[in-house]
Order: structure tokens, then sequence, then C-alpha cells
């Protein structure tokens, strides 16, 4: 190739790249466009070009010393005895080649993160290393190509650029940390230690740790590859030596030296914020210990930073040895102080702080369970005293009639069951999950009839593998149809789920329920159908495009099908050619430019994977849990909304934080030390739109990212009133804060230390396995009310003991959503939990007979959740059996167990069940002299 050719092959090489990330930005600034936060897309963008910006600054000014430092250069005259040679010259080539690597290694670890998983950032030391095989690959390779040959300045200035790019671009993508340690408030809440606002951890700590690790990587990278360039230039490798340094090197090194050395300083000072969420002994923060021991020689090692610092700074006069000793002095001072902090931490602990251990660590226990019941919020829990009647009676029951009307008899699983083999209808359609609701469906009563709502979805990894064609994945199986809805409190005759909403298409049947009071008509006001394709979902889907000169498959009618054409708002356009074009680079798939199915009208459906869709628009925010769905009447539409539109999906969206001071980890080992849920998505099933509701409007977090895209968010006030009767306390984070209740509703440090009043979730038998009780809704009267309310209920029990110790209830309806209800029980008197009660169950000689009747005759029973009721003054255990065949097959519902405690009974339905454990209660009065 000429030489006149060559920059046009070099712009042509420099082409593909930046057309490629055109078209990307082009289809993210449409995809972002049709929620009309284009803006927000656009600020994002503009986030991680100033961050990146402001890196490259200091990235060129290094470069620009040393540029210096190269030129600064002057050869040794030979004969001259080196200042280093030998084997002290072996060492100091070792240490700078492992200083340059551990730093090139490090870049490349944070700028992969930054890429993939850019959130993580603020604690990447703590994240696995799971990378893709070929990326890694080729990151091994390269760093290997660059350190290949070290002793060339070609292959240094490559190391130099190499890593200082890598740096660029985390500083680029770690924006969400720049933004929110700038917008965050103070939240009025300070650590009694170091008197830092609650924000600092919150928002703030991170964003310093990271700024100062990329500092002082690039001042590392720097020196390292400069010096690696000096001790390795002809003749130090020939003759194995080093001159030392002239006295314009020394005169650039002194600054850089002192950069280094402050910016470890703050580094260290910064770290004294550690010991307030690092785990000490008992205390989840700072305990005894830190604060007499390593705090004091924390602030010690950062003094002596700064003041060594100081001494490589130009000093008047020929003061040169002095110096050199202070330097020396100040360096040994801080070497001490850390290792006196690795050695003697551990003998304190035993000698001191054990022997003394309740005395000493009393005021800090009290600052770990204050702090830790706070980020759990379990310092809002309301806790009343309860102690039962140890036998039901006919007055409970009639106290209790709100709550025994709407007992939950069918679990998620049995039900879900059911679906896939009544309800799927096609191979590709799935069921992923059900979830309980409540709805108001008697027109007679003010209260909910709960049910349980479960989605049909089109599977794409079902399709037979010929239908499973390009075509078919993309522009005919688009889209899943319609749900199932069935009252939890009820069964047909022949023990299969009751139905309020089945089938599918023209053949939908809407029923209502006689023995429940429930007209046709009711569900049809309160669960509306109308549009029920579902293009927006639980399950992941790829790619869609829609409408098309290509029918879409919508939903079977008897043996036929039945076809549509999208018609809703979501999608990325694709009227014009180049939008086409951009859509084809985006997707990496040029069959999308020779389809010839495409329309003026089609549009690219992306991310349709309802948790994905907001994780895109908030990366900032935790999705924990499943969403759910809710099919609801928009007679009034709010801004947003389509009249005509009903299902929506309901995302829980969390902020948390690990650095929370004083505050506990979980027991399960995930490092989370704060959360809130502080934010409601709503998803649209059909159109996608997502709308972003904040539900915890005193959260700093959220408050920041609100300062920071003040567009995206709504008030919780704004959300229409149909969707918000269906919000719930989300189970994800109830079981969180059950987690740290077993130990933090000890407040008293004594007992805390002592650890004599731990409890913990019991355990229950489902079906053939032991399984922890998890938290289940009921519908139950909360006390003084006397209309029942929808309630999110975890029982709990001493540790090692089965005895019912407590409950905790969330409530969620009305203006009492989110408060939490902890229901304490005596400690003197026995009160049965789930496990003894599922041992009189399974001890009783009429139920295990009859068990080992059915499993004889070929049947499996599976024993369903065992629920813990408030009916009145006592308490009802109730368990469903099912049964089904043990080859497979449809569980059906056969009895219902009922037990107070003392007495068991079997049968039927529930009615029957509490009659028969009332004759029973009055047989063994009658008997009884």
């Amino acid at each position: 190739m000429s030489p006149l050719l060559r920059p046009s092959a070099l712009w042509l090489l420099l082409v593909f790249p930046a057309f490629w990330l055109f078209a990307r930005l082009q289809v993210e600034w449409s995809w972002f466009s049709q929620f009309g936060h284009q803006g927000i897309y656009g600020q994002r963008l503009g986030f991680q070009f100033l961050g990146a910006g402001l890196a490259l600054l200091f990235v060129l000014i290094t470069a620009w010393w040393r540029l210096r430092w190269m030129r600064a250069y002057v050869p040794t005259p030979r004969g001259e005895i080196p200042a280093l040679r030998g084997g002290v010259y072996s060492l100091s080539l070792l240490a700078c080649l492992a200083i340059l690597l551990s730093v090139l290694g490090i870049t490349t670890r944070l700028a992969w993160l930054a890429w993939k998983q850019p959130f993580l950032l603020a604690h990447w030391w703590s994240v696995p290393f799971q990378p893709e095989w070929s990326v890694l690959i080729v990151s091994i390779v390269l760093i290997l190509l660059i350190t290949s040959g070290l002793g060339r300045r070609r292959r240094i200035n490559l190391a130099f650029v190499y890593g200082s790019l890598c740096l660029c671009v985390v500083a680029g993508r770690s924006w969400g940390l720049w933004a929110l340690a700038i917008t965050i408030p103070d939240s009025g809440i300070t650590d009694p230690l170091l008197g830092a606002d609650l924000s600092f951890g919150l928002g703030r700590f991170s964003a310093f740790a990271l700024a100062l690790e990329l500092l002082l990587l690039q001042i590392l990278l720097t020196l390292s590859t400069s010096a690696w360039s000096r001790l390795t230039r002809s003749p130090c490798l020939t003759d194995w030596g080093f001159p030392g340094w002239n006295s314009q090197e020394r005169a650039l090194l002194r600054p850089a030296l002192a950069l280094m050395l402050l910016v470890l300083a703050a580094l260290t000072w910064l770290v004294r914020h550690q010991l307030l969420w690092t785990q000490s002994g008992l205390v989840a923060g700072a305990g005894w210990l830190d604060v007499h021991l390593r705090l004091p020689l924390r602030q010690l090692v950062a003094l002596l930073l700064v003041l060594m610092a100081g001494t490589c700074l130009p000093w008047r006069g020929e003061a040169q040895q002095q110096r050199r000793r202070l330097r020396t002095a100040l360096f040994t001072l801080a070497l001490i102080s850390v290792l006196a902090e690795l050695l003697l931490s551990p003998i304190v602990q035993w000698m001191v702080v054990r022997p003394r251990e309740l005395q000493l660590e009393t005021p800090y226990l009290s600052r770990s369970i204050s702090a830790t019941r706070q980020a759990y919020q379990l310092d809002s829990i309301r806790t009343r005293g309860i102690t039962p009647t140890q036998e039901i009676t006919e007055e409970d029951l009639i106290k209790g009639a709100s709550t025994l009307q709407n007992i939950r008899l069918w679990d998620s699983q049995p039900m879900l069951d059911t679906n896939r083999q009544l309800q799927q209808l096609r191979v590709y359609y799935q069921f992923a999950n059900a979830s309980v609701d409540r709805y108001p469906l008697n027109a007679e009563s003010n209260e909910n009839q709960q049910v349980i709502i479960a989605a049909r979805e089109l599977d794409q990894a079902a399709l037979p593998a010929r239908s499973r064609t390009w075509q078919n994945r993309h522009f005919v199986f688009t889209h899943g149809f319609g749900f199932t809805l069935n009252p939890v409190n009820t069964k047909e005759p022949d023990g299969l789920p009751a139905y309020f909403i089945s089938d599918i298409g023209e053949s939908t049947r809407i029923e209502g329920n006689k023995s429940l009071g429930i007209a046709k008509s009711d569900v049809e006001r309160e669960v509306p159908i109308g549009r029920a394709a579902i293009y927006f979902g639980d399950l992941h889907s790829p790619y869609a495009v829609a409408p098309t000169r290509i029918e879409e498959f919508d939903y079977p009618d008897g043996d036929d099908n039945t076809y549509n054409h999208y018609s809703g708002s979501a999608g990325v356009t694709l009227k014009h050619l180049w939008q086409r074009i951009t859509a084809a680079t985006y997707l990496a798939d040029p069959r999308f430019l020779n389809t010839g199915a495409l329309t003026e009208e089609s549009r690219l459906l992306l991310r349709r994977d309802v948790k994905e869709r907001v994780r895109t628009l908030a990366p900032f925010l935790d999705l924990m849990g499943d969403p759910y769905l809710v099919s609801v009447p928009m007679d009034d539409a709010s801004s947003g909304y389509q009249k005509g539109q009903h299902q929506y999906w309901i995302v829980e969206g969390f902020t948390s934080s690990r650095t929370v001071p004083y505050a506990a980890t979980l027991p399960d080992g995930r490092p989370l030390r704060y959360v809130r849920n502080s934010v409601k998505a709503v998803v649209d099933a059909y159109n996608g739109n997502v709308h972003l509701y904040i539900n915890e409007p005193s959260d700093p977090i959220i408050q920041g990212w609100a300062n920071v895209f003040p567009t995206l968010f709504e008030p919780l006030e704004m959300m229409p009133p149909s969707l918000r009767r269906h919000l719930m306390v989300p189970q994800a984070l109830f079981e969180l804060q059950v987690q740290q209740l077993l130990r933090y509703h000890v407040t008293n440090p004594r007992i805390f230390y002592s650890g004599d009043d731990v409890w913990q979730v019991p355990m229950e038998l489902y079906g053939k396995k032991q399984i922890p009780v998890a938290p289940y809704h009921i519908t139950a009267q909360v006390k003084p009310s006397q209309n029942s309310e929808f309630l999110l209920l975890q029982p709990l029990t001493p540790l090692a003991r089965p005895n019912l110790s407590a409950w905790l209830a969330a409530r969620n309806d009305g203006k009492h959503y989110g408060e939490l209800i902890l229901l304490r029980f005596p400690s003197d008197i026995p009160i049965f939990g789930p496990e003894q009660v599922q041992a009189l169950i399974n001890q009783n000689p009429e139920i295990s007979q009859q068990f080992a009747l059915w499993d004889r005759a070929g049947s499996q029973v599976v024993q369903g959740n065992l629920l813990v009721v408030p009916v009145g003054d006592s308490l009802l255990y109730v368990e469903p059996i099912y049964l089904r065949a043990q080859q497979g097959g449809l569980p059906t519902l056969t009895r219902i167990v009922v037990s107070d405690g003392r007495r068991v009974a079997m049968a039927a339905d529930l009615d029957t069940g509490l009659r028969s454990l009332l004759d029973r209660r009055r047989q063994e009065s009658s008997t009884t002299p």
C-alpha cells in the first residue's frame, strides 16, 4: 500500500466503529423518545462525556508530566558507579514491574465492570469476577502484548495509553456515582462517631472513594511507566545497574510523589468511615477497639502521609540531608502505625475487650441496634401484646366471620400447576407466576375478595423446533394473551379451582360465584378484560417488529388461529430507510433489511421484559421479586394511560446501600445495610408505557435521583386510584425485614448481648419436604377494626423452640399501607407454632389413616401451606390438603384440616371442618366431670 493510501485506509477503519456507535445512540435515543424521556438519555450521555472529559484532562496533565520526564534524561558518563546495582537493581525492576502490571490489571477490571455493570463500581472490589470468556481472552492477550516488550518506549507508551483510556471509561461510565453524590440531600441524621450525615454513607462515600482510587491508579501508572522506561534504558540493562536520577528528574519527581502521598492520605482519612460499617464482634460498626485503637492510628497515618508529602516539595536552602532523615522518620512512624493496627488489634481484643465485653461494648451495641432498626424501618413497627384463648368458640367464629370468608385455601403452586394443564391451551403459552391480590367483587360488601391472578404469556423457548424460525420469533409469535382469575377460598365440586375468568379470546368465560355472593356483572365491572394481548411481560422475550405486512398470531380459536396487527404506541419507529439500517446495525442482524415485511407504521419493540424495561430507564434501582399483573378499569384515565387499556404490571423498585453507619448486614449473607421500597413502577402490558411513582419520599437516595431527573418520577398521589388499590408491601422487602427482626426485635443491649431472645422462622411440611414458612397473604381483621383487610403475615417462633412467639403483619390497604404490626404472644403460655400443629395433624389416627389409604391407592397427598389466622380472640390453624396422581396430574383440593391448637378436624370444606371442631369441643366438655 502506498503512503498516500494509508490515511484513507485509516479513516475507513474508523468509519465502521463510528457508524456502529451512531446506530446504537440513534436506536437508544428513539427508544427513550417513546416515553418522552429522550432528554433524560441525553442528560445521561452528557454526564458520561463530562466524567470522561474531566478524567481525560487529568490524563493529559500526567502525559505532559511524563513527556517532560522523558526529555529530562541525560546520558550517564561511562565509568560512573551505579547508585543501584546487582540485587538492589533487580528488586527495583521487579517492584516497578509488579506495580505496573497490578495497575493494568485493576484498570482492566474496572473498565470491564464499568462497561457491563457500572452501578457496581461503588463496591467493585467485592464483585465476583465472572467475565465472558471471549472478552477475558482478548484482555489477557492485550495486556501480554503490552507487557511483552516493556523495554521499548513504544510499548511503554502503549501501556500508558491503554491504562489511561480504561480509567477514562470508568470515570465516564460511573456517572451515577458522581450525580448522586452531588444531588443527594442531607437527611438530618448524623452518625455518633464522626458526625457525618447519613447521606454521606448512602451517596457520597462511594463516589469520593472511587475518585481517589482513580487518581491514585493514574499517578501510579504514570510513575511506573516512567520509572520503567528510565530503569531499562541503555546501558542500565547491560551493566545491570542504575546510575540514579539527575537533578531535573528529581525536580519533576518531587511534586508527583507529593501528590501521590496526598491522595493516599485522603484515602486513609476517608477509610475511617469504613469502621462504621465493618462488623466488629457483636457490634455492626465501630466498637470499643475501633474507636480507641484503629481510628486514632488511621488518623495518625493520614497526618504522617501529609507531612511526608511536605518533605517531597522543594525546600529553601541546602537541607537535603535533614529532609531525607525527616522523611525516613515519618515513613517509619507510618509503617509502625499500620503494623500496630494489624498486630495489636487481636491482642487488645483478647486481653482488654473480651474480659469486659458487655461493659465496653454496650454504648456501641445501642448504636448498632438503633441504626439497624432504622435502616430496615423496624423502628416504625407498632407492637402490642395478645393472649389468645386456648380454645376456639362460636363467639370467636362470629367475631371473625369477615376473616373466615376469605381464608386462602389455594396455594399459588397448585393453582399454577392446574392452570398449566387446563389453561395454557398451547405449548407456547406459559404461566410464569401467580400473584395473590384482592378485588372489590362483592357489590353488597365493603370488603375485598382475595384472588389469584396469573398472566398467560408467550414463551418462545417452548415453540416447536420447526416453528422457531426467525420470522416466527420476531414477526408472528409476538405476544401472550389474557389471564386467569381464581377465588382463593372456594373450589368446584370435583376439587378443581373455581374461576372468575378463564379460557381465551372469543371463548373467554367470565363467571360469578353464588357461594361467594359474586355476580358475573361484578367481575366484568371490576376486572375488565378489553384488549388482552400481552406484548410486555415477566418472561424474557426477543425483540418484535409490529405492525408489519405479516399477520401476528393473536390467540387460538378451537382448531384455528386468530391473527391481528399491533395497534399500540410502543416501539422504535422504522419509517425511513436510515432508521432500518441503524436498527439492523443495533441488532447485528442484516436479515432485518431484507425481510420485505416492513411498512411505514412498523416499529421495533425492544426490552419486552418489564423489569428490563424499568431497569433501563432507572438503572440505579434494585428490582427484587416478581412483577405482578393487575387488570383494572380506566374510566377516568390519567395522563399517560389509555381508557381502553386495562392490564398493567406493577414492578417494585428499591434503593439500597452497603455503607450505613452501625447498620447490620443480612443474616443470609447479603451485604445490604439499608433498603427502601422507594419506587412503584407501572408498565402497560400492551403499549409498554412506564410510570415511576415515588413511594418513599423521605428516602435521601430517591430524593437525590429526583433532583437529577425531575421529569422521570411522579408522586404516588398521581397514580390512578384503580391501580393504587392494588399496591402491596413487597414480599421481598418484608422477608428482609423479617430476617433482621429475628435478632433486632430486642432493644436492650444486655439482652441482645446474651442472645437468649432470638427468634426464627418456623418450619412446615409442604408435600413431603420440610421448608421454612414463607410469608403469606391473608384477609383478616386488625383490631379494633371490624372489617377485614389485606395483610402479609409471617409467624415467628423462639430459636430452637416450636412455640409461637409473634406475628409480623404488613398492612396493604388504604391509608394504612406499609404499616407494620408486631403481635407478641406471652412467653409463659405455650402457643402452638406451625411445626407443633403439623405434628398434631400427622399424629391424628383418622387423618393419618386417610393419608395412608390415598397413598396406597396411587395418589400423592400434598399438605399445603399451614396458615395461622386470628379469629376473634383465638387462633385458627388451617391447612389445605391436595391430592394428585403420583405420575403427575391435576392437583385437587380434597380436604381442609383445621385446628385450634388442641383439637384437629378434617372435612371436605372449611365450614364443615369448623363445625366438627366445635362439636368435638362440646363432646369433650360434656364428658368432663
